[in-house]
């Protein structure tokens, strides 16, 4: 039985998952269209394919630079709320990005509100557009508000 568009695109979402996981520059080319279009947590400026690939290349290296000096950590991502609208030849997913990284001299808890635009070009799936938003929790909202103490 043939799948449905929304497995597929929940199928690349997990493809997409383990690329960033891993930071499989070849799987992320392949993902991101040519003409992706990005916005980060921060709403500006947008985002190239070349800056996500760059950025994605930085974290590659820090990785090595952190194993080949012994510095031990451990590091997950994972989806979580995932949400799919299917329109034709185009489909819209929209989740939690939850990222977490501990180690002797880092521990970061991130999460990130994700809406990815998918186009099916040349018979197979690709992001051309983005948005992340980062996801506060109380503490950080009560600080961005002043009330925090």
């Amino acid at each position: 039985m043939a799948m449905t568009t929304e497995q597929e695109i929940l199928q690349n979402e997990e493809q997409f998952l383990n690329a960033k996981r891993m930071l499989d520059l070849d799987a992320l080319d392949r993902f991101y269209a040519d003409d992706v279009m990005v916005a980060g947590v921060l709403g500006e400026p947008i985002c190239s394919k070349t800056a996500i690939i760059d950025e994605a290349k930085r974290g590659l290296a820090e990785r090595k630079e952190a194993l080949a000096s012994g510095r031990q950590f451990e590091a997950s991502a994972e989806n979580e709320d995932m949400k799919v609208k299917t329109h034709g030849d185009t489909a819209i997913t929209n989740y939690r990005f939850v990222v977490k990284v501990k180690g002797s001299n880092i521990n970061v808890h991130r999460r990130y509100r994700t809406t990815n635009v998918w186009m099916k070009r040349d018979g197979r799936w690709q992001i051309v557009a983005a948005h992340l938003a980062f996801v506060l929790d109380a503490k950080q909202a009560a600080m961005l508000s002043g009330e925090a103490k």
